[in-house]
């Protein structure tokens, strides 16, 4: 069995591809697998780390471009298609698996021109642009809740799933992950973190609301600012006369190496609403407060918010109404009650599917072995 995979641009698209391809290996020991993806992209310093031979392709997006903006990104995508279709023709895959980013459209329609089966995986409730297209004709689209299905076109194969996610978050303890922090085992844990690339205006809201949370006993605060804002939150912080580090009451780190971790010991996560972020919580059943990204294409974490906001899983703060005294005052409750905590973690738990990676693997090598038994084209 031979799997192509592509997804990139952000963490968002490139853990899922990786959870997947991992997923078909433990019930395929022997797949082949190739990772296309952009030169520029997360997954062109991740990928080869974990092993796995990457071709890159040229990819730009279309949405949100300026009218003069377009033609150069059609021609770009056009380039891209044509190199994914070369790749086809060498590698010749039994399947392709797309994940979403910019690379993954014109990976999807080369696979549409050789024939290959095409499974797609969307992380939000409401799906982008690309994966729309691409699922009129792909054998399979996996989806994160039932809710995404009213937005495919009637006709598309919508299987639901869930994200994928890597084994360590669903499998560390608590314990483990206090070893890993070195944290204490007694008192709570507040995880505040704003993606892969932080949040600005998360960001200033912790800041302002982290004093208010440490006023309370045994509280510890993991704090992860994104790359591009530690210099300026560690600035911020001494401002209100705190310093970094404190004797362990505050873990700051630009980015959070063991993310894994510091969802076991969390007690609450503040944090954006991406789709491989709430499966990671749901999955833990880590109750949240969530203030879903406006400046997204469609805004598609209000979508995906909506779901654990209804379900009770989490509160949900607009980022209009987003103040430091209301993060902590919202965080704050949830500290004080461990009973509100509890019936959170519950709904959170109901949402999860630690299973998602192992359906997906199944889907790819259906479509796959559905190929191999009809006979190879091109």
């Amino acid at each position: 069995m031979r799997l192509l995979v592509s997804g990139g641009g952000t963490g968002g698209h490139v853990y899922p591809a990786l959870a997947i391809a991992g997923a078909v290996r433990e019930q395929d020991p022997g797949v082949e697998i190739l990772y296309v993806g952009t030169a520029d992209g997360l997954e062109a310093d991740i990928v080869p780390e974990e092993g796995l031979p990457f071709e890159a392709i040229p990819s730009r997006g279309l949405v949100g471009k300026s009218l003069l903006g377009v033609p150069a990104g059609i021609a770009v995508a056009a380039g891209g298609v044509a190199a994914a279709w070369r790749i086809m023709r060498r590698f010749r895959p039994d399947v392709s698996v797309g994940t979403g980013g910019y690379v993954s459209g014109p990976v999807a329609v080369a696979a549409g021109l050789s024939g290959v089966p095409l499974v797609l995986h969307e992380q939000n409730v409401f799906p982008g642009l690309t994966n729309r297209l691409a699922s009129r004709w792909a054998a399979a689209v996996a989806v994160p809740f039932e809710e995404a299905r009213r937005y495919f076109p009637r006709g598309a194969r919508v299987v639901v799933t869930g994200n994928p996610v890597r084994r360590s978050v669903i499998d560390m303890t608590r314990e483990e992950g206090l070893r890993l922090l070195g944290l204490p085992p007694d008192g709570l844990v507040v995880y505040a973190v704003g993606g892969s690339r932080g949040a600005r205006v998360l960001n200033e809201a912790v800041v302002e609301a982290l004093p208010g949370w440490l006023e309370l006993p045994g509280v510890r605060v993991i704090f992860a600012t994104g790359r591009r804002y530690y210099d300026r939150t560690v600035a911020a912080l001494r401002e209100r006369g705190i310093r970094v580090p404190d004797g362990g009451k505050i873990i700051l780190v630009p980015y959070m190496e063991r993310a894994d971790a510091a969802l076991a010991v969390a007690d609450v996560v503040v944090t954006r609403a991406g789709g491989i972020t709430l499966a990671e919580i749901t999955s833990r059943g880590v109750p949240a407060v969530v203030v879903p990204s406006p400046n997204v294409v469609h805004r598609h974490q209000d979508y995906n918010a909506e779901v654990l906001r209804r379900a009770g899983a989490a509160k949900v703060i607009p980022e209009a109404r987003l103040t430091g005294p209301v993060l902590e005052k919202t965080v704050k409750d949830l500290l004080c009650h461990p009973e509100l905590r509890e019936k959170m973690r519950r709904a959170a738990r109901g949402l999860g599917r630690p299973g998602a990676a192992a359906a997906l693997a199944r889907l790819v090598l259906e479509a796959g072995r559905r190929r191999r038994a009809g006979g190879r084209r091109g």
